[in-house]
């Protein structure tokens, strides 16, 4: 596993997502660190999903939405088209 570069940098964020979903204000470090192990396990194997097809190096929105069509991914393909949008909408905004 090459994960270790990545421990605590999803730690503030996490415990703020446990809280907002019910768990405890401080929740334990080790529940902290098994979920921010999944959430890094998630995020490499979307971005491998994303770049198998391709020789590229780089990745680009339309490799996620390719990696996000399938079924099971559905909501999250929408969320990240919300949030797109979200994105365009307050740049012309500014």
């Amino acid at each position: 596993k090459k994960q270790a570069p990545f421990r605590g940098l999803f730690t503030k964020e996490l415990r703020n997502l446990m809280y907002a979903f019910g768990d405890d204000r401080n929740p334990a470090n080790d529940a902290v660190n098994v979920m921010e192990e999944i959430l890094v396990e998630y995020i490499t194997d979307i971005c491998q999903v994303a770049l198998a097809p391709t020789k590229k190096t780089r990745l680009s929105i339309e490799d996620f939405r390719r990696a996000l069509s399938r079924p099971n991914d559905a909501k999250k393909l929408a969320r990240m088209e919300e949030l797109l949008f979200m994105q365009e909408v307050i740049k012309r905004a500014r």
